[in-house]
């Protein structure tokens, strides 16, 4: 065994366990902050790409629904141009609906919290409150 050690003072060697677990908990909240602003760049894209795409869908339904509703009206002549906004509007209205889905289902994927740090840094408060 090694003399240095069997020399210390036991204050000595408690003040360097309780040091080196203090710098634990400052690196465990280091990476928690790393991880947190990185699930939080993930949202503020997830954000991004779904209003850019619900803004692209508003234009489109826009544009493409005078299209369509005259289109329809072409084709069934003997259907009314009212029916024609109705039908060519649910089905756009259906269409809206699977994008907003997606975009909420990438949503729902963002965990804001990095779980895995969090219980680490838990049990670390834990071990430093009652080293039992």
């Amino acid at each position: 065994m090694d003399n240095r050690l069997l020399n210390r003072p036991v204050s000595k060697l408690f003040s360097g366990i309780v040091s080196d677990a203090e710098d634990l908990v400052q690196l465990q909240f280091s990476l928690f902050k790393a991880e947190l602003k990185e699930e939080m760049r993930a949202a503020k894209q997830a954000a991004i790409a779904s209003f850019i795409g619900a803004g692209i869908l508003a234009i489109a339904v826009f544009l493409l629904c005078f299209a369509a509703v005259y289109l329809l009206n072409f084709l069934v002549p003997d259907l009314a141009l009212w029916a024609c906004f109705a039908i060519v509007g649910g089905v756009l209205a259906v269409i809206g609906g699977i994008a907003f889905a997606v975009g909420m289902q990438r949503f729902s994927e963002v965990t804001p919290v990095a779980d895995e740090t969090v219980e680490e840094l838990k049990e670390n408060v834990r071990w430093l409150t009652k080293p039992n």
